[in-house]
């Protein structure tokens, strides 16, 4: 393997904690001190090695199978061209593989579902949970306080909201009064409810397509709602 100071570090906004005990079950192998994984990418143009240190620090390495050198240009954000964009798609599908079935929140990682968990966590004390044990694809976040849900997530087929598409996609139900439901589903930014009671409840795409300031004024109300003993 080359050097270590030719690894990238990845942030926290770039993956979630992983979780060592998932580690091992994905494929990663345990050596000296660390944890590593090799995947080819583009048809073995590329090798990504993924290394996870004993205290959870993620690093990538990408080398061009020809050259044996480190490619960076998918780390460069204002890098532009279409192989650039292939080499970048492909590099954030391993990432969101390795995030989705190592990390701690399961299908539900990324900076912006991050930040929002951070948002709840600091301002209501209260933690994503999967209730349903056999299904990481689906979780809750309720109030400590009196065990209600406020926040439903879940990785659904985008024509379950009405949307195209063929891939998954991760969405969020929050509650609302029956007139705010009302005036914020539009079938682009908020949907109806799926699969809750759609006079109180809307979905949101876990997408960034909501600014997180409006994200959290919208959990600050299904949190307000999750305490209030009527519906209105």
């Amino acid at each position: 393997m080359k050097q270590t100071e030719e690894w990238h570090e990845l942030t926290a906004g770039e993956l979630p904690k992983l979780m060592a005990d998932k580690l091992e079950p994905f494929g990663f192998a345990f050596d000296r001190d660390a944890y590593f994984y090799a995947e080819d990418l583009l048809a073995g143009s590329f090798s990504l090695q993924v290394k996870v240190s004993k205290d959870g620090v993620v690093s990538t390495l990408l080398l061009d199978i020809e050259s044996e050198e480190p490619y960076v240009l998918h780390l460069v954000e204002n890098a532009q061209g279409a192989f650039v964009g292939e080499v970048k798609t492909a590099y954030q599908a391993v990432l969101n593989r390795i995030g989705e079935a190592c990390g701690e929140h399961g299908s539900f990682h990324g900076s912006y579902v991050e930040e929002l968990l951070r948002y709840v966590q600091n301002t209501y004390g209260d933690e994503i949970e999967y209730p349903w044990k056999d299904d990481m694809d689906a979780a809750v976040i309720r109030s400590h306080l009196n065990r209600k849900w406020y926040a439903v997530f879940m990785k659904v087929h985008p024509s379950k909201i009405g949307l195209g598409g063929s891939q998954p996609i991760r969405i969020m139900n929050l509650h609302g009064t029956a007139e705010q439901v009302s005036a914020l589903v539009d079938g682009e930014r908020y949907f109806s409810g799926w699969h809750m009671n759609r006079k109180y409840w809307y979905t949101i795409c876990l997408d960034g397509s909501i600014p997180m300031m409006e994200l959290q004024q919208r959990i600050d109300e299904s949190y307000a709602l999750a305490q209030s003993k009527k519906r209105r």
